[in-house]
């Protein structure tokens, strides 16, 4: 029972540390930037989600091991980590995203030792559809800077 009460509390903090970083973004205005660098972001950003995205799938499909998906997302945060994006849009999709992967990792890692991947998966899928918000916000901005993150959303 100590557990689900942790559980809770720790998923409240969250959804509240959440509504107030959409909040304070939604107040400010943006000046949005298409450097090199965002344009490197977005392309490396595009490519690790396609490979962990196609990596989970096989996983699911009986066609990789957990250890493979596991490598792919540990990959992929260390690939955005060391990524430098100039947009401030882009820099918060670079802070949200090893999260995202490294969630995603406990739960395919979870669902290999026969456990629960639900709360895993639900914060991988928070954490995402966060960045999508993100990335949904910027996208005219980022657009009109010269930068197309439409295959991001």
């Amino acid at each position: 029972m100590l557990r689900i009460g942790v559980l809770v509390l720790l998923l409240a903090c969250a959804s509240v540390f959440v509504a107030a970083q959409g909040h304070s973004s939604a107040s400010a205005s943006i000046e949005h930037t298409c450097g090199l660098t965002d344009r490197q972001f977005i392309q490396e950003y595009e490519v690790e989600i396609e490979g962990v995205g196609m990596y989970g799938t096989d996983y699911l499909n009986g066609e990789a091991k957990a250890s493979d998906v596991i490598a792919a997302t540990q990959e992929a945060g260390r690939v955005i980590r060391d990524t430098n994006p100039y947009d401030p849009s882009l820099q918060t999709v670079r802070q949200l995203a090893p999260g995202m992967f490294s969630a995603y990792a406990d739960a395919i890692r979870s669902r290999e030792q026969g456990g629960n991947a639900a709360r895993q998966m639900y914060l991988a899928y928070s954490v995402g559809a966060r960045i999508a918000d993100v990335l949904r916000d910027a996208q005219p901005g980022l657009s009109a800077a010269g930068c197309d993150v439409s295959d991001m959303l």
